[in-house]
């Protein structure tokens, strides 16, 4: 804990560490891993590997200015900073022998105090000067945040207006690292992962919330809270080029809209080299499926008990009746009534293979009644959510007209 005040302490003071580099040269290269900047102390905190020449002192300088080592290690050196250090990014460099390790390094201005936290008042938040580009080379972060208040976000990022185009800004933007070499896997443009529950009846976070841009003005619909798109090449529809997979149990809350779907497993003759499909059964209303088997007593009636839920569940019951082994009527005697219906057949002893439908009429579904027939929105008029299947090939589709994707800038 003290460590962690100690190292949360000093980025307070005014200081945002980004990027890492180092240049070619021998197996013994110097690596510069992190630069914290102490204003109070008026000193600058290098961690790093080989950091140190066989003789001496390493030379260490900040922009244009040479730093005045306090200490030294191969892995760690205090210097002093410049007596009047202006705001703003700086290339700090360590030479090492006739060896070189970069870093860039930004020094924020003093702003007003953060909000209140644990320990008292929050220091002053640092800047960054932008534009900043950097690259690194090292095993872990590049770039790390720690936000230690509750509630608050570690990483905001805030799109700008649209430009001529009409496409507003990102708010945050990520490129996974590509596969160039067979048998290699391209790196996730965005990993999240959310906090893990580590005292009773607390409940672990997230990996990603997403919200969608609110209508303001009348005429418009709310933004989606995420729209993802697959990548271009081809598709075998469960494993490769997929817009989305989950990879466990999903929930939706609200209505689930869809072309086509069916279940997919491992064939259940040929495991090893077969998928076997079936497709979703398909009803214009909210309908539920029950059926069973059932036999005639002496009498020819047979009492078919549902469910005590049945009647508060569904409404508008359907029937069928289908006798199985020999030649007989069969007919629904009494319809459903205080959770049972019976069934009569002309014989006795005879099998019935029974199905009962019936609607939906819970609370949600009356609410969230699925509409048949739905007219288009105005500007989605004329045009297609599969416009390559109605002699529309090239057009988009409605989907990417709500989100179109940025073109790439000439340069």
């Amino acid at each position: 804990m003290e460590k962690r005040m100690m190292k949360t302490t000093m980025l307070a003071a005014g200081l945002l560490c980004v990027c890492a580099g180092t240049m070619p040269g021998a197996q013994q290269f110097p690596a510069i891993t992190t630069a914290t900047i102490n204003a109070a102390a008026n000193q600058i905190t290098i961690t790093g590997l080989n950091l140190a020449p066989a003789t001496g002192t390493a030379a260490v300088g900040l922009g244009n200015a040479e730093l005045t080592v306090v200490s030294a290690t191969a892995t760690q050196i205090v210097a002093t900073l410049p007596a009047s250090l202006a705001p703003g990014s700086y290339q700090l460099r360590v030479l090492v022998g006739t060896l070189v390790a970069r870093f860039a390094v930004a020094y924020g201005a003093q702003g007003p105090p953060g909000p209140a936290g644990p320990q008292g008042p929050q220091g002053p938040p640092g800047t960054l000067t932008l534009p900043f580009a950097g690259q690194a080379s090292w095993e872990g972060p590049v770039f790390t945040i720690n936000q230690l208040l509750g509630g608050y976000p570690a990483i905001l990022g805030v799109g700008g207006p649209p430009d001529s185009l009409g496409l507003a800004g990102i708010g945050l933007a990520g490129v996974g690292g590509q596969a160039t070499d067979p048998g290699q896997v391209g790196g996730e443009g965005m990993a999240a992962h959310g906090g893990d529950a580590n005292a009773t009846s607390a409940l672990p976070g997230v990996g990603i919330y997403a919200g969608g841009g609110n209508a303001t003005t009348g005429g418009q619909f709310g933004g989606n809270g995420i729209f993802a798109v697959a990548g271009i090449g081809p598709t075998d529809n469960l494993t490769y080029g997929l817009s989305g997979a989950f990879l466990g149990p999903v929930y939706v809350n609200g209505n689930l809209a869809k072309a086509g779907g069916s279940f997919v497993i491992d064939h259940p003759t040929d495991p090893e080299h077969k998928y076997l499909y079936h497709s979703f059964v398909e009803s214009p209303d909210m309908k539920n499926i029950y059926d069973g088997n059932v036999v005639t007593d002496g009498s020819g009636t047979a009492a078919v008990k549902m469910p005590e839920w049945f009647e508060a569940l569904n409404r508008d019951f359907r029937y069928q009746l289908t006798v199985i082994g020999q030649p007989s009527q069969a007919w629904i005697a009494s319809e459903i009534a205080n959770g049972s219906f019976m069934i009569r057949t002309d014989k006795p002893g005879v099998k019935v293979s029974w199905q009962v439908t019936g609607i939906r009429q819970d609370a949600w579904a009356n609410a969230h009644r699925i509409p048949l027939e739905v007219e288009k929105a105005a500007g989605d008029q004329g045009h297609y959510l599969h416009p390559e299947l109605y002699g529309h090939s090239g057009e988009p589709d409605i989907h990417e007209l709500h989100h179109p994707r940025p073109l790439k800038k000439q340069p």
